[in-house]
C-alpha cells in the first residue's frame, strides 16, 4: 500500500508548470466572457467562440469553483452567463437554422454566417450542463433570485426563461435530429452528442424539480430514456466496440466507426455501471482498438513504449491547416487516455492496489507525452505524425483545458490515497 500512496504522490507537471498551463488558458479568455478557440486568424482561423469549446472549458472552472468558492471563478461563471444569454438571443440569418444549433460566434457575439457543418447539437447540451451545476450551488447558498431571473424559470417565454431552460428545451426536442458530430465533418447519430444530451437531460430534469417544474422535469427525464434506447444502437456487438456515428451517413467513414470522441463521451457523462461506464468492456475494447490503430499510423510512436500518442480516428485526413492530408495525434486526445486511466483508478475499490498503481502509472506517462512535446507549456493542436513539432492551431484551448482536466483527476487521486493510507 505504501507503495501505491508514493505512486499517487508522485506529479508529472510541477507548480509552475501548471501555473503556465493555466496562464495559456485563461489568455483565451475575454473579458466579455467570449472564449476564443485558439488565437490564430488566420492558417488555421481559429479566432471563434466555438459552443462546445467554451462549454467544456467553463465546465473545468466550475469544477474549479466547486472546490474552492473562489469568487475570481464565480465572476467568471456570471460573465458566461451574460454571454450565453447574448448568444442565445442572436439573429440567424440562416434559413431554417436556429440559433442555438449554430456552432461558432465572433468574438462580438455575433454568429458566423459562411457555409460549415450545421447544426451541431452537443454545445447547448454541454452548455446547460455547466451552468445547471453552477445554478444548484447558487441554490445552496439561497441565490434563488439570481437563478429564476437569468437560468431557468418555469415558464416557456423564450425573453425570461433562462439559459439553462432554453438549452434544454432545444436539446430536448432535438435530440433526434441529424447533426455533425463533434469533429464538424460527418452529419448524422453521434455517439458523443447523444452522451452529453443525456446527461443535460437527467440533471435538467433534477433542477427543475428542485424548481417546481414538474411538467418540464417527466418531460426532460422521457426523452434522457430515449436517448438511452438510441445509445445502445451504438454497441457493435460483431466486434464489442462502440461505434462514433450510426451507419449509414455521409462522410468521412471510419474503421469500425471508431473514435476517440468515443472516449470523451463516457468522461464527459461518466456512468457507475452499463455498457457506457469507463470499465465496461465494450469501452475497454475500443480503447484498445483506438491504441493498436494510432500505433501503427503515427510514426512517432515507434518511438513510445506503452503509452502512445492518440489521435481523432482511423484515416483522419485533416493536419490542422488543410482537410486533404494526413491527420495527426492530438494533445487534447492523448490527455483524454491520461484523465481515463486516471478515471478507471479513481473507480476502483482501495483493496485492488495493484491495479489501482497501473492505471495511475499508465496516466502518467500520457502526461509525460504531453511535456515531451510541449516542454514550455505552450500547446498547439496537433503533434506532427514524423517530427513531433507542434502543428495546427497554436496556443488551443482545449488542449489546456484537457491537459488541466487530467491534472485535477491526479491531484484528486493524490488527495484520496494519502487520506486512505492514513486511515489504514
Amino acid at each position: 500500500m505504501i507503495f501505491l500512496v508514493s505512486q499517487a504522490t508522485g506529479s508529472v507537471f510541477s507548480t509552475e508548470d501548471v501555473q503556465k498551463l493555466r496562464q495559456n488558458f485563461f489568455a483565451n479568455i475575454h473579458t466579455n466572457g467570449a472564449i476564443v478557440a485558439a488565437p490564430s486568424k488566420q492558417n488555421p482561423d481559429y479566432y471563434y467562440d466555438w459552443i462546445r469549446d467554451s462549454a467544456i472549458a467553463m465546465g473545468l472552472i466550475e469544477s474549479w469553483y466547486e472546490h474552492s468558492h473562489a469568487f475570481t471563478y464565480k465572476e467568471r461563471l456570471l460573465t458566461y452567463v451574460s454571454w450565453t444569454r447574448k448568444l442565445q438571443h442572436q439573429y440567424d440569418s440562416i434559413p431554417g437554422q436556429d440559433i442555438l444549433g449554430e456552432p461558432k460566434f465572433y468574438i462580438d457575439g455575433y454568429p458566423f454566417e459562411g457555409p460549415w457543418g450545421r447544426p451541431q447539437n452537443d454545445g447547448p447540451a454541454l452548455r446547460a450542463s455547466v451552468l445547471i451545476r453552477f445554478a444548484q450551488l447558487l441554490l445552496d447558498e439561497n441565490e434563488v433570485e439570481y437563478v429564476r431571473s437569468n437560468l431557468y424559470d418555469k415558464n416557456l417565454d423564450p425573453d425570461s426563461m433562462g439559459v439553462i431552460k432554453m438549452d434544454l428545451e432545444y436539446t430536448a426536442h432535438h435530440w433526434s435530429d441529424k447533426n455533425y458530430d463533434l469533429w464538424e465533418e460527418v452529419l448524422g447519430h453521434h455517439f458523443f452528442t447523444a452522451m452529453v444530451q443525456q446527461k443535460a437531460l437527467q440533471e435538467g430534469a433534477a433542477l427543475a424539480r428542485r424548481l417546481n417544474d414538474n411538467e418540464a422535469a417527466i418531460y426532460y427525464e422521457q426523452q434522457a430514456k430515449l436517448i438511452k434506447t438510441r445509445l445502445n444502437q451504438h454497441l457493435d456487438s460483431a466486434h464489442k466496440t462502440i461505434q462514433a456515428t450510426l451507419l449509414p451517413h455521409p462522410g468521412p467513414r471510419k474503421t469500425l466507426e471508431l473514435d476517440s470522441s468515443i472516449i470523451l463521451g463516457v468522461l464527459l457523462n461518466l456512468q457507475a455501471d452499463g455498457d457506457f461506464s469507463p470499465s465496461s468492456f465494450y469501452v475497454k475494447n475500443t480503447v484498445q482498438a483506438l491504441y493498436e490503430q494510432f500505433n501503427s499510423m503515427f510514426p512517432i510512436n515507434k518511438n513510445h513504449v506503452g503509452e502512445i500518442l492518440f489521435g481523432r480516428y482511423p484515416g483522419d485526413t485533416y493536419d490542422g491547416h488543410q482537410t486533404n492530408s494526413i491527420g495527426n495525434p492530438w494533445f487534447i486526445l492523448t490527455a483524454t487516455m491520461a484523465e481515463y486511466y486516471y478515471t478507471l483508478a479513481d473507480n476502483l475499490p482501495w483493496a485492488k492496489h495493484t491495479e489501482i498503481a497501473k492505471h495511475i502509472q499508465s496516466g502518467d506517462n500520457y502526461l509525460k507525452l504531453i511535456k515531451k512535446y510541449a516542454p514550455n507549456m505552450k500547446l498547439s493542436e496537433q503533434i506532427n505524425l514524423n517530427t513531433g513539432i507542434q502543428q495546427g492551431a497554436p496556443s488551443l484551448t482545449w488542449s489546456y483545458v484537457a491537459v488541466l482536466r487530467a491534472i485535477e483527476l491526479r491531484e484528486k487521486l493524490t488527495s484520496k490515497f494519502q487520506q486512505l493510507e492514513v486511515a489504514a
